[in-house]
């Protein structure tokens, strides 16, 4: 008994220290991420409140052994609150009202990453460009204006992944900045281009 004992606590000794064939992540070949995103407007007169309303969407595969090609979809909703104030609707007429800005985005399109280290653990740099659509909607009273409109969308990012585990999921961060050329002109707010600061926090496969 004590013999097999001993046979089993080495051949599981040297399954521990033998060096591993496995792979960090289910594909090395592909790559795909969902994420919950955090979006901080620059400067953007129709709302500009920082919103945890997004996620996205994306997958690459790898042509080359660091350069990775694919698409993206993402989504967001920033709300802005403006406490009572008068809006001149024309020359002749205004309201006196309090009124709630959201700016709903919704971009997608091709990207490009590349990834500097192959592992565990693989920091990158990403682009993204495409298309973006949005919605600009100021409800005040029981009114509503909105305005849709579509523009070019463009993104740099950088970030990483890491699979803890072998052959399975892991995690993604993220950082980026988006530039769209969506344009609006609801009353008397005009926003010309958006600009956007963001995280992303997700999981890897």
């Amino acid at each position: 008994m004590k013999r097999v004992s001993r046979i089993l606590f080495i051949a599981a000794l040297a399954a521990i220290l033998a060096p591993s064939t496995t792979k960090a992540q289910l594909s090395l070949d592909a790559y795909y991420n969902v994420d919950w995103q955090f979006n901080i407007p620059l400067n953007n007169k129709f709302s500009n409140v920082a919103s945890g309303w997004g996620m996205n969407f994306e997958g690459g595969y790898y042509v080359l052994p660091q350069m990775a090609v694919g698409g993206f979809l993402s989504f967001h909703t920033n709300n802005e609150y403006l406490s009572r104030r008068t809006i001149n609707l024309t020359a002749t007429q205004s309201i006196s009202t309090d009124q709630q800005h959201q700016m709903f985005s919704l971009p997608f399109g091709i990207l490009a990453r590349y990834r500097f280290i192959e592992g565990d653990f693989q920091p990158y740099a990403g682009l993204k460009i495409g298309a973006c659509y949005t919605e600009f909607s100021n409800y005040y009273y029981i009114f509503m204006t909105k305005e849709d409109t579509w523009g070019f969308y463009m993104q740099p990012e950088l970030g990483f992944n890491i699979y803890p585990w072998a052959n399975s999921i892991g995690f993604h961060i993220a950082m980026y900045y988006s530039f769209s050329t969506n344009k609006c002109n609801i009353m008397s707010y005009e926003q010309n281009n958006l600009n956007n600061f963001g995280l992303r926090f997700g999981i890897a496969f």
